[in-house]
């Protein structure tokens, strides 16, 4: 019937492979610190749904995956694009992913652009991070890996196991993931931080 949505089971037969979407939708879900609840709220599905698209055992409706990008700001091409397997990848200064954590009072209000492309067989992750002055605390976090950074611009104020730390620009920092960490812009300027990340957590 024209206009229906139908959900396919991914093991269902099909002429072509379909590309699996799953990894970018938790991907893009936890970038912006989403839970599997709230991504469902906002594209206005079930919770199991958006469990069983992001764990490749149903492959969502066109209309469903329009919903779901809408929700998490990007555009459709983020989940359907094949990942494009180059010796070496390079953007220009307006051509990297960005993501955009909400406005201060609705989310941490920080930007994040995507220096590393999407691969589930990535090792590390590397980031832009612009963060609001005056903003909220980020976190706190604690996962396996390890991170490494740079301030560019403004004042960086990064919390690892309770020690507070100020950095200006030029200053750089390295912690273990696994230790309870924070972090946002110290004072009124937007603070930008070159961020590394081994395996990719955001």
């Amino acid at each position: 019937m024209a206009g229906t949505s139908v959900e396919r089971s991914a093991s269902g037969p099909s002429q072509e492979k379909p590309i699996p979407i799953g990894p970018r939708v938790r991907h893009l879900r936890q970038l912006q610190g989403l839970r599997l609840k709230d991504l469902a709220g906002l594209a206005g599905c079930s919770e199991s749904l958006v469990s069983r698209i992001e764990n490749d055992l149903v492959t969502p409706s066109l209309s469903t995956i329009h919903r779901i990008c809408k929700a998490l700001g990007v555009n459709v091409s983020a989940l359907v694009d094949p990942v494009e397997q180059r010796v070496c990848t390079t953007y220009g200064p307006h051509d990297r992913p960005r993501t955009s954590h909400g406005p201060a009072g609705e989310g941490d209000g920080s930007m994040c652009e995507t220096l590393t492309p999407f691969g589930a067989e990535r090792m590390l992750e590397g980031l832009l991070l612009d963060l609001p002055g005056g903003g909220p605390l980020c976190g706190p976090f604690e996962h396996a890996g390890e991170e490494v950074g740079y301030v560019l611009e403004g004042e960086l104020e990064l919390i690892v196991e309770g020690e507070r730390h100020q950095l200006p620009v030029g200053h750089s920092f390295f912690f273990s993931s696994s230790r309870v960490h924070s972090y946002r812009a110290f004072g009124a300027k937007t603070c930008r931080v070159l961020w590394i990340n081994t395996p990719p957590t955001f």
